[in-house]
C-alpha cells in the first residue's frame, strides 16, 4: 500500500484534504507557479555544491500542499513510460538516494562550470540526467530539477532560459526518459533543448516563436504534445525484495 496516496486512490495525501485529482492538479500548479516566481529569494540559503540544495528547493516548492516537503521518498516508484512501450525508467532505490546524490554532486564539484568550458551543454545534460534519474521525492522531480538547474546555472553566472523548458515542459521529460535509459541512452534530444537554453540571452528569452515551439513538438515519431502525465505506483516486485 502506498502510504503516500489516499486510500483505493492515485491522489496524493496533501494538507488541503483534496481528493479530487483535477482539483489538486489546479491547486498545485498555483503553488508552483507562486514558488517560482519568489525563489530566487531563497538563493543564497542553499549550497549548490551539496545534495541539500535538491531538498530545500524542493521543500520551498510543496510545503504548502506535502507533509513530506523536501524528505526523500521512503518507497520504490514505476511508472509507464509510452515513449518506452510502457516501460519504466529504473530509478534510485530508496535506500541508496542520499548515497546516489552524493555520488554526483561529487562528479559535479569536478566540473568546470563556466562559459570557457567547451564540454558546458554536455555537462549539464549529464548532471541534469543522473539527478533526474535518481528521482529522490514522491512527486515533483522533474520540476524540482529544473529549476535547480536555472539556479545552478545562475549561481555559476551562466545564461540560461527557463523559459525554454517550462514552455516546452512535455518535450523535456520525454527527452529525459531517453536519457536516463542506462542501457542505451538517447541523450540527443535533451542535448537540444540544453544547448538551446545555454545559447539563448535574457534579451530575447521570454519570448519563443513559432519555429522554436514547432522544433520541440516531437521525439522520434511520438508527438509529445499529447502526452498525458501518469501517476507513479509503488514498484511491489522491487519492495518485496528490499525485504
Amino acid at each position: 500500500m502506498d502510504p503516500y496516496v489516499y486510500p483505493q486512490t492515485n491522489i496524493l495525501i496533501n494538507k488541503l484534504g483534496i481528493q479530487n485529482e483535477q482539483e489538486l492538479i489546479t491547486i498545485e500548479a498555483q503553488f508552483l507557479i507562486a514558488g517560482i516566481i519568489d525563489i530566487h529569494s531563497i538563493a543564497d540559503q542553499i549550497d549548490f555544491c551539496d545534495f541539500t540544495s535538491i531538498q530545500k528547493i524542493h521543500r520551498y516548492l510543496f510545503q504548502s500542499l506535502y507533509v513530506w516537503s523536501g524528505e526523500f521518498r521512503t518507497i520504490n516508484i514505476f511508472k509507464s513510460e509510452r515513449i518506452l512501450g510502457g516501460l519504466s525508467i529504473i530509478y534510485s532505490n530508496k535506500d541508496q538516494i542520499q548515497h546516489d546524490l552524493t555520488h554526483v554532486f561529487k562528479w559535479a564539484n569536478k566540473i568546470d562550470w563556466t562559459s570557457s568550458n567547451t564540454q558546458l551543454a554536455s555537462n549539464f545534460v549529464k548532471f541534469m540526467t543522473d539527478l533526474w534519474r535518481i528521482h529522490p521525492f514522491r512527486e515533483g522531480n522533474t520540476r524540482t530539477v529544473s529549476i535547480f538547474i536555472k539556479l545552478f546555472a545562475d549561481y555559476n553566472s551562466i545564461e540560461f532560459n527557463e523559459q525554454l523548458l517550462s514552455q516546452n515542459a512535455a518535450y523535456l521529460r520525454n527527452a529525459l526518459v531517453l536519457a536516463a535509459v542506462e542501457e542505451a541512452p538517447e541523450i540527443e534530444h535533451l542535448d537540444k533543448i540544453i544547448t538551446d537554453a545555454l545559447g539563448f540571452t535574457r534579451s530575447h528569452s521570454s519570448i519563443l516563436d513559432n519555429s522554436t515551439s514547432e522544433k520541440y513538438q516531437s521525439i522520434r515519431d511520438y508527438d509529445v504534445s499529447t502526452y498525458e502525465e501518469k501517476p507513479f505506483t509503488m514498484d511491489s516486485d522491487i519492495d518485496k525484495t528490499d525485504k
